[in-house]
């Protein structure tokens, strides 16, 4: 196997598979290391939507609350780069995505694999995986899926491995501390036993020695019998007073074990309360999850609403544009018109100008004119004067041409 480094590696999915197999048998979600490095020391995860299937860690394999005795990795398979997910009495339950994470120190890699029903014209490679459990056949399809997830979604696989985790080590922590408080007890006791069997042999022969003394020597020896009767009796208080002390001890030692149950049994309820407490967070998360999945359609129906208003408008807009557009063309042709029309005007001004010096000129000369034709007026005047004078006067005339 390839030596390579745990840091180096990334997740590949087989290609589809289709896959016949009978209800209650047993199915395999592939998922490799590529390139092939054993994955014994890595963290696995595997995930059915947002709940933990299967959790590998520290060399040990925990099944989902929902998942015992039903999920496992193999061992073997992974110290060649095999995470695969055994999945035991299959149901149809068990279809859906499924989510693999391998995770190392510095990294963690994942791909998503669903199995589903297949369909009848799949191109997927037939593959045999029968069981003899039961007669229900199901065709399913084994392929790399491209599922996303959000962040909600990530929050709830997070919070389901550290559950499953949290379980385990505290099943183990409680059987190790029980394991050890009952091999203590039991220690002791048999230490307490086997002084009491010594005692009772203690006993047994010094009251064998006391029969054959008493056989031996009878009445005369009444007194020496009296001491050794005295000092028997006080070593048989002293095994009694230490028998007792021992028994006292394993007593405390009882309610030591008492307690600790007691202790125990508080922990186990604060343990079910912490699982009450989560559950009640994961429900008050899914309705939070809830509300947020309504404000997300309300938001996208508004922007589906302000999307068709932007587009309304934008056709407002462009048709102003237009109108826009040819009012301007209109602007210019106008200008032009304009323009146009002031040359004219500009022409005519000019000509006017003209027309109006010709006619300054034309009224001067019309002036000089008529005081010419005054003057001429005057002299006519003047003449005709004369004249009346001349015929009002003929006989003078006459008069003055006799004379």
């Amino acid at each position: 196997m390839a030596t390579t480094s745990n840091k180096e590696f990334h997740l590949i999915v087989p290609k589809a598979q289709s896959v016949e197999v009978n209800l209650g048998s047993s199915v395999s979600v592939q998922c490799l290391l590529s390139p092939e490095i054993s994955a014994v020391d890595l963290e696995i995860r595997w995930f059915k939507e947002t709940e933990c299937v299967c959790l590998y860690k520290n060399r040990e394999v925990t099944e989902g609350r929902s998942y015992e005795g039903r999920t496992g990795l193999s061992t073997d398979e992974l110290k060649r780069g095999n995470v695969s997910l055994n999945l035991r009495d299959f149901r149809e339950s068990d279809m859906g995505v499924y989510l693999c994470q391998v995770i190392s120190e510095d990294r963690t890699e994942e791909k998503t694999v669903e199995v589903g029903r297949a369909k009848k014209d799949s191109d997927a490679q037939p593959v045999n995986q029968t069981s003899k459990i039961q007669d229900t056949q199901v065709h399913l399809t084994l392929q790399e899926s491209n599922t996303t997830y959000g962040e909600t979604q990530r929050m709830k696989m997070e919070e389901s491995a550290l559950i499953t985790e949290l379980q385990v080590n505290y099943a183990k922590l409680l059987h190790q501390t029980m394991f050890k408080v009952f091999k203590n007890q039991g220690e002791k006791l048999e230490q307490t036993g086997l002084q009491l069997k010594t005692s009772k042999k203690d006993l047994e022969r010094v009251s064998q020695q006391l029969e054959t003394i008493t056989e031996k020597f009878g009445l005369q020896n009444k007194n020496d019998l009296d001491m050794k009767e005295s000092r028997i009796e006080k070593h048989l208080q002293q095994i009694t007073k230490f028998v007792e002390e021992k028994q006292i001890q394993l007593k405390e030692k009882d309610t030591q074990l008492e307690n600790m149950s007691k202790q125990m049994s508080e922990k186990e309820k604060l343990l079910e309360d912490t699982m009450k407490e989560m559950k009640t967070s994961k429900q008050q998360l899914e309705a939070l999850t809830q509300e947020q999945s309504n404000l997300k359609e309300k938001l996208e129906k508004n922007e589906h609403l302000r999307i068709s208003e932007l587009s309304e408008k934008s056709k407002c807009l462009e048709e102003t544009k237009s109108l826009l557009e040819e009012r301007d063309a209109k602007i210019k042709d106008l200008e032009k018109e304009k323009e146009r029309l002031d040359g004219e005007l500009q022409d005519k001004d000019k000509r006017l100008n003209e027309i109006n010096a010709k006619l300054i000129q034309t009224v001067r000369d019309v002036e000089k004119k008529q005081n010419q034709l005054q003057g001429r007026h005057v002299q006519l005047e003047n003449m005709h004067k004369m004249l009346n004078e001349k015929t009002r006067h003929p006989e003078n005339k006459g008069r003055e041409q006799g004379k």
